[in-house]
């Protein structure tokens, strides 16, 4: 999340053992009423019955009634929910007071109809999280990973970022292993595919600075940072970038960033920010920045000076959320902008067969994307540029698949429009076949439970859900 805040691969299986699905009767659709992920009549108020097309409620937690769910991560039959921020009916966000429910929400979803709070982490890394937050359960690394929501460079990141470090080889029960301050607070976290290093990213699309902060975690109650890493290009110059989330390849050895600003100027013209320093909306844009594609190989052979070293880029590709997806056989990318007034932001799919020729081959709007669709600008929009929307408008925010190998699936918190679900075996025209629209903002990431065949995400204010797509 950026503009509210500053104007303001998946893994695959469970762990333990499998579950039968879910006995849970269909019940009649709800569908939206108008355009499709158009504005509610009343935005950000969770709905008394959702709207819902192609879909079942499979099981519903409310979190306490707490607000600001803002991100998910998953590992085995559980599932972590942070909050730190909560987006109100002016759409500008607002600190949660600290209470008993604050902090990472540890989740048990063994049974998905009746999924559990066991418990909230309020370590310092875990409070306040907002966005920062991941977790692994592979080759032998069960680790939960918190940090402060460092928000944007030299606008509104806190004094201080914390780094927790939890074991959750029992899931449900995430023991604290360790806290550390990162030199600069970060805006996304990533744990590698080996669980031995969190990437972490600073972020100022307004000034094209930043970069990845790189912490080595293989030593999990000893964590030691590494360094912060600018992009380095082939003749070894570097350059700093903005960057907002990170995702890997399955070996690790590739780092794929969404990026909406650079100080690189011959990567990619789009990248460079018009006006240095100060918020312009081209930097944030839906068609701002685009992917740049890292060779990381040097950090998984733990070289003494390890370097991002960029094999190439792609514009318009989306800057906020990637994640890798393998359809028909084939390597992609889906990535997204995020918020802004109408038409908002929407998925792109990236080819990335030829790592150093990606090309963008389709995208995934909804009615409400198209500008012939938009309303008339409010005050704020104008006043803005158009960087802060209005509440209830259909706007990307984190991107999912069902499967980093085998997808089928694109899994789309479209905030205020709800998640929704759409067939990406056509990737030059995705097809949307369910949502699920509750009413308030919808922007955690979405996990699909095989073994279950359900799937699980947050909302802002109505709390964590199980979902599973009808059987016709």
């Amino acid at each position: 999340m950026i503009l509210r805040t500053a104007a303001l691969g998946l893994i695959a299986g469970l762990a333990g053992c499998a579950l039968p699905p879910p006995a849970t009767s269909s019940v009649a659709d709800n569908p939206e009423p108008g355009l499709q992920g158009g504005l509610l009549p009343s935005a950000a108020a969770v709905l008394p019955v959702p709207y819902s097309q192609g879909i079942d409620v499979v099981g519903h937690n409310t979190l306490d009634g707490r607000g600001g769910n803002l991100i998910m991560a998953w590992a085995g039959h559980c599932a972590y929910v942070a909050n730190g921020l909560s987006v109100g009916a002016s759409g500008v966000p607002e600190a949660q007071a600290l209470d008993a429910h604050s902090g990472v929400a540890v989740i048990d979803v063994t049974n998905p109809t009746a999924p559990e709070v066991k418990r909230y982490l309020q370590d310092r890394g875990s409070l306040q999280a907002a966005e920062t937050l991941d977790a692994i359960s592979a080759n032998g690394v069960n680790l939960l990973a918190a940090s402060t929501y460092g928000g944007v460079a030299g606008f509104n990141a806190p004094a201080d970022g914390w780094l927790s470090l939890h074991d959750i080889s029992d899931c449900a029960n995430p023991r604290l292993l360790a806290e550390v301050r990162w030199p600069e607070p970060v805006h996304t976290i990533a744990i590698s595919p080996d669980g031995r290093r969190v990437f972490g990213t600073i972020l100022n699309p307004f000034s094209g600075a930043g970069g990845i902060q790189v912490m080595d975690i293989s030593t999990p109650t000893a964590p030691r940072f590494i360094g912060k890493f600018a992009a380095t290009r082939a003749d070894g110059s570097s350059f700093a970038f903005a960057p907002h989330m990170v995702t890997f390849n399955a070996a690790g050895e590739r780092l794929y960033v969404g990026v909406t600003t650079s100080e690189g100027a011959e990567v990619e013209r789009e990248f460079r920010n018009p006006t240095p320093g100060v918020p312009s909306p081209a930097a944030v844009s839906q068609d701002a920045g685009g992917i740049f594609i890292f060779d990381i190989s040097s950090f998984v052979r733990g070289d003494a000076q390890p370097t991002l070293r960029l094999i190439s880029s792609v514009a318009d590709a989306g800057w906020h959320s990637p994640v890798t997806a393998t359809i028909g056989g084939r390597p992609y990318l889906v990535n997204a902008g995020e918020l802004g007034a109408c038409p908002g932001a929407w998925p792109r799919i990236t080819a990335i067969a030829d790592e150093r020729a990606p090309v963008v081959v389709g995208e995934f709007r909804l009615a409400a994307n198209r500008p012939e669709n938009c309303p008339e600008q409010t005050a704020m929009e104008q006043a803005t540029g158009g960087m802060v929307g209005r509440p209830g408008l259909a706007s990307s925010h984190f991107n999912d698949v069902d499967s980093a190998s085998d997808t089928r699936l694109g899994l789309f918190s479209f905030q205020a429009a709800g998640l929704r679900i759409a067939d990406l075996s056509n990737t030059a025209a995705p097809r949307e076949i369910a949502y699920f629209r509750p009413g308030d903002e919808c922007m955690s990431r979405a996990h699909y439970a095989a073994e279950s065949n359900t799937i699980w995400f947050a909302c802002n204010t109505s709390g964590f859900w199980v979902i599973r797509l009808k059987d016709n």
